[in-house]
C-alpha cells in the first residue's frame, strides 16, 4: 500500500464561516465525498494511493463543524451540513454529481446529503451505519442502551458537554494514553482493528475533539434530535456495508434500513466489527467505483 497522505483544505462558506477537509488522491479524478465517523475527523481514512489512482477517484474527507479546522456552529443539524457539503463542492469548482460514504455517525449525514440534494448524489455506500436517533420510526428500532443513551444526551447537556471537553483535554495532552484506554474498553473485533490502525485513528480523534470538543457535543446533540430529512427520499443506488460483530452499532436493525432504501444490498460480513471500512476498503472503494 502507497502512502497517501491527505492534502489538508480549507473553504469558505457562504455564511463566513470556515469548513476544514482532507482530500486523498488527485483532484483530476472522479470525486467522492466521506462523512467521518462520532468523535473524529476526516484523517480516518486508510492511506493507499496506489488504490485511488487506479480507480481514478478522489477522496474529499470534509470535517463537521467544530473538528478540526472546521468553525463551530452551534445550530448542527443534518440539513445543515448537507448544504454545507455541497457549498464545498461549489467552492472546489466540483460540478457533477459525487458518489457519497459514511461511516458510523457520518452514515446518517450521508443519507442527509442524498435526500436533501438528490441532483448531488450518485451512488451511496454506508459503512457500519446508524439510525437517527431522532427519528420516530427508527426509535423504535433502537436497542435499550441507545435509547438511554439518547435519553441522557437529551436530559443532561451540561453533563455531556462536560465530558466531551474533558476528553479535548485527554486527546490534545495525552493521545497515546487516551487511545490505549478505549481499546481497553472496547470489544474484541473493534480493539484488534484499532490496534492494527491505532496511529490513524488515534490522529483522527485528536482533530475530532478540536475546539474543546464543542464538535463532538453538537453531533451528538443534532443525533438526538428529529433528523430534518425522510430516509425514503433517498434514491440513489445504496449499498450497505456491516459486520456481524460489531460491538458498537449491533446489526439487528440494519435489514430494516435497507429495506427503507428500497431494499439496498447488504453485505453482513462474518466476524467484523464497527471498524470494518478499514479492513475492506479496497473492496468498498471498488464497489463505488463501479456505482460511478
Amino acid at each position: 500500500m502507497s502512502d497517501c497522505r491527505p492534502t489538508p483544505l480549507t473553504v469558505l462558506l457562504p455564511d463566513g464561516r470556515v469548513l476544514g477537509l482532507a482530500r486523498y488522491g488527485s483532484p483530476a479524478h472522479r470525486a467522492v465525498v466521506f462523512h467521518h465517523g462520532f468523535g473524529s475527523s476526516g484523517l480516518e481514512l486508510p492511506a493507499d494511493a496506489a488504490l485511488l489512482a487506479r480507480l481514478q477517484l478522489q477522496i474529499l474527507a470534509p470535517d463537521r463543524p467544530g473538528v478540526g479546522q472546521s468553525s463551530v456552529y452551534r445550530p448542527l443539524t443534518f440539513p445543515s451540513f448537507a448544504d454545507d457539503v455541497v457549498a464545498m463542492l461549489e467552492a472546489l469548482e466540483i460540478s457533477g454529481p459525487v458518489g457519497v460514504m459514511g461511516w458510523s455517525v457520518g452514515g446518517v449525514h450521508a443519507l442527509a446529503l442524498a435526500a436533501r440534494h438528490p441532483a448531488r448524489v450518485v451512488a451511496l455506500s454506508l459503512l457500519s451505519t446508524c439510525l437517527p436517533l431522532g427519528e420516530g420510526a427508527s426509535y423504535l428500532h433502537l436497542s435499550p442502551y441507545w435509547k438511554g443513551l439518547r435519553w441522557g444526551q437529551l436530559a443532561f447537556p451540561w453533563l455531556n458537554r462536560t465530558t466531551f471537553h474533558w476528553l479535548s483535554q485527554q486527546w490534545a495532552q495525552a493521545p497515546d494514553r487516551t487511545i490505549d484506554w478505549f481499546i481497553l474498553g472496547m470489544r474484541p473485533a473493534e480493539a484488534r482493528v484499532t490496534a492494527r490502525f491505532r496511529a490513524l485513528l488515534r490522529d483522527a480523534a485528536v482533530a475530532g475533539f478540536a475546539n474543546h470538543g464543542r464538535g463532538v457535543y453538537d453531533d451528538a446533540q443534532a443525533w438526538c434530535r428529529p433528523p430534518g430529512f425522510r430516509i425514503e427520499d433517498v434514491r440513489c443506488p445504496v449499498c450497505l456495508w456491516h459486520g456481524q460483530a460489531d460491538g458498537v452499532w449491533a446489526p439487528g436493525n440494519i435489514p430494516y434500513l435497507a429495506g427503507r432504501l428500497g431494499g439496498a444490498p447488504l453485505h453482513l460480513l462474518p466476524g467484523q466489527g464497527h471498524m470494518l471500512y478499514l479492513e475492506n476498503w479496497a473492496a468498498i472503494l471498488e464497489e463505488m467505483a463501479g456505482l460511478l
